[in-house]
């Protein structure tokens, strides 16, 4: 089932599912040789067992005390750990290992590898051997010769394939093929092949017969951005917008990411998690018009613009990433925010501020230069709270039915609020010294400094009000009058925050 992520208030917003329709086959519908290259590149001797024996066992026990386990890759193991995602933990190891002892009595080992083989992530986003042929192929799992079936094993440790190509011009696919003929070479070490039927596999190109990705349709449904189809790709799914027109994929994008990274490819994609975002599609909407009208008021200047909206508890209210088309000046909404230099929007707290903006792919020595908006807006947040941070999050709960308010018992994850004191009060007064104050459309309060990068010509607007923090980053070529750009910012960060003032 796909998992289907709402905004704040219940609506519908995304479905996030296996990019390939998924089919449970049994061995019989399999070829043969797919069945043989599965067994012999994860356990050989796996259907040669029966049950849990005492060897399975003492290798759990040596897993629950913490050990190294050399049965750890067994079919049964994989198997298990794929449905159950579980957590670090000695709690979670012993559950494991009961369920390993249960499944070993109940079901045969051919069972065990025929379910195994209908849901182990294949790359393109296809669960199964029945997608994995499809999307590879374009045949039925029951077709694919030796060779193929190679292949799609070697996939269950290294499921990118050849759409992650490396090594020289010449040899674009060594690491694809290397995995291949190691696939076939363990199959003819176990008496699976002749000397000839692998002499005649390694002689094939590994790219030999496969689709191109491109017609699998990867990537966010109606998008087409390169940014979201790489993150769709690596993680096994595509991402439909149910709404089309509020900016939503840079928000939903993220939103992916992060549950993707808590429960795993497996549950996020196909285990029907309704996820409840913290997305205010009104606001949402209202940004994106600001967007529009501030891109196409600055032609000639603005080429993209960022925004993001968080609210005290660190929820990302907005979060809207967009870039002018140089063509007829569309303005398209893209999947992912650009980190770029921040120039001199924290001014003289810079030295300590920037330590506030940090991110996984940020090194130490750049964050003082770099910053996604909805990073730069937590990190004013701290200046507007005098010295709380908290963790910018746009997951609030996941569960196993649509939210409700008549459904107080659902069965739900609810996600915690992370935050901390600063204490960096010079810095803190330091930033506040440099912010003006301004009111918006709809009369309310509001203070907030911009920025200028001269190295790349962006503009940034960061503040807050009463309620809300929020940054604006407005992308431009660095020909553009500073002046003009730095005051576009602060009319799109007034037009953004209003709406959430009085909302509809």
């Amino acid at each position: 089932m796909p998992s289907v992520l709402y905004d704040r208030y219940g609506t519908p917003i995304a479905e996030i599912g296996p990019s390939v329709p998924h089919a449970s086959l049994g061995l019989e519908d399999m070829a043969p040789a797919l069945v043989d290259a599965l067994v012999a590149v994860l356990d050989p001797s796996f259907l040669e067992r029966d049950g849990v024996d005492a060897g399975a066992y003492a290798a759990a026990l040596r897993r629950l005390w913490g050990e190294p386990d050399p049965e750890s890759d067994s079919i049964m193991r994989r198997y298990l750990d794929t449905v159950h995602d579980p957590h670090d933990g000695a709690a979670s190891e012993a559950r494991l290992l009961l369920a390993e002892l249960r499944l070993g009595r109940h079901l045969s080992r051919p069972e065990i590898l025929e379910r195994f083989a209908n849901i182990v992530y294949l790359g393109r986003g296809a669960y199964g051997v029945h997608a994995a042929a499809n999307a590879w192929y374009g045949i039925p799992a029951s077709n694919l010769t030796v060779t193929q079936a190679a292949y799609i094993a070697s996939l269950v440790d290294d499921p990118w394939g050849v759409d992650a190509v490396s090594g020289s011009g010449d040899d674009r696919y060594r690491s694809a093929r290397q995995d291949r003929d190691r696939v076939l070479l363990t199959m003819y070490e176990h008496g699976l092949l002749t000397a000839d039927e692998l002499a005649t596999g390694r002689s094939q190109p590994v790219a030999a017969g496969i689709r191109p990705a491109a017609a699998l349709g990867i990537g966010a449904a109606g998008q087409g951005t390169s940014d979201h189809g790489a993150l769709d790709a690596a993680a096994g799914g595509f991402v439909r917008l149910l709404i089309a027109e509020a900016g939503l994929t840079a928000a939903v994008g993220q939103a992916y990411a992060e549950l993707v990274e808590r429960y795993g490819i497996h549950r996020v994609v196909t285990g029907g998690l309704h996820v409840t975002t913290s997305v205010d599609v009104p606001a949402q909407r209202a940004a994106v018009q600001a967007i529009r009208a501030q891109l196409d008021s600055t032609a000639g200047l603005a080429v993209g613009a960022d925004v993001a909206v968080l609210d005290r508890s660190g929820d990302v209210r907005v979060l809207v990433s967009a870039a002018k088309a140089s063509t007829a000046g569309n303005v398209e909404f893209e999947a992912a925010l650009r980190q770029r230099p921040l120039g001199d929007l924290l001014g003289p707290a810079a030295d300590v501020a920037g330590e506030w903006i940090v991110d996984d792919e940020t090194s130490v020595g750049t964050i003082l230069q770099v910053g996604d908006v909805a990073q730069v807006a937590a990190a004013f947040s701290v200046a507007a709270t005098d010295g709380e941070r908290r963790t910018p999050r746009i997951v609030l709960e996941a569960g196993d039915r649509p939210p409700s308010r008549s459904l107080p018992d659902r069965d739900t994850d609810r996600w915690p609020m992370h935050h901390a004191q600063v204490p960096a009060a010079t810095s803190i007064t330091e930033l506040r010294a440099g912010m003006n104050s301004l009111t918006l459309p709809s009369g309310v309060p509001a203070i907030g400094r911009a920025g200028i990068s001269t190295a790349t010509g962006d503009a940034w607007f960061a503040g807050w009000t009463t309620h809300y923090t929020a940054a604006v980053r407005i992308t431009s070529t660095p020909a553009a009058p500073a002046i003009d750009v730095a005051t576009a910012t602060g009319e799109l960060f007034a037009a953004v925050l209003d709406p959430l003032q009085y909302p509809p």
